[in-house]
């Protein structure tokens, strides 16, 4: 079982928001090690160290707790900050996109491994809240596609664009490990980074 991190004496004190911050935390390393169907909610109350009560009071049911886990730790609002500012030379401006996605990428692949394990599960609960941390993501990287078709610097739909270029960071983040001797993962990730958006503005076909 996984080990309780604080006695529940200590969470009285605690504010709200921090008994919030603890059960989301709690949650997140339950279900990296249970998956999503095989953590429950006594568990993750008992490494937040809260009882079911307070985890059913504050997010009313495990499915609501998995979605504000997606929610909370998914990078939404720090790359909408990013993307709305970027205005500069586009290659540049994709590689501090490329930067903030990979890193996001990277601190998350415990929730990257559950959601593509058990997409069914996830499925069934996200399809209730309208909310997919993907999507999420999806919209933030297509406004940034969709201000560059604008500007006259692409063309093509926003929305396209905007996959095949979290696409490569995806690919990038999942095929580490499984090919560690590739140029692509020893040359650093901007030197990854550059490549992609090679590939992403001008293809690889002889001209």
């Amino acid at each position: 079982m996984i080990e309780t991190r604080r006695p529940p004496e200590t969470v009285k004190s605690a504010s709200p928001e921090e008994t919030r911050e603890r059960i989301l935390s709690a949650a997140r390393e339950v279900i990296a090690k249970k998956g999503k169907r095989g953590a429950t909610t006594r568990e993750i109350a008992d490494v937040a160290g809260v009882n079911e009560a307070t985890l059913f009071r504050h997010f009313g049911t495990k499915e609501a707790l998995i979605v504000a886990v997606a929610q909370h730790f998914c990078g939404f609002v720090a790359l909408r900050g990013v993307a709305s500012q970027l205005d500069g030379e586009l290659s540049d401006d994709l590689l501090v996109l490329g930067r903030v996605m990979l890193e996001r990428m990277e601190s998350q692949m415990d929730m990257i491994r559950w959601s593509l394990v058990e997409q069914d599960y996830e499925a069934d609960i996200f399809a209730a809240t309208a909310w997919r941390p993907q999507l999420a993501i999806l919209e933030v990287v297509g406004e940034f596609m969709q201000r560059r078709i604008a500007s006259g610097e692409l063309h093509g739909d926003p929305k396209n664009l905007a996959l095949t270029y979290m696409g490569f960071a995806f690919m990038h983040v999942l095929a580490r490990k499984k090919f560690p001797d590739s140029e692509l993962h020893q040359g650093g990730t901007d030197a990854a980074l550059r490549f992609y958006i090679d590939v992403f503005l001008n293809g690889v076909r002889n001209r």
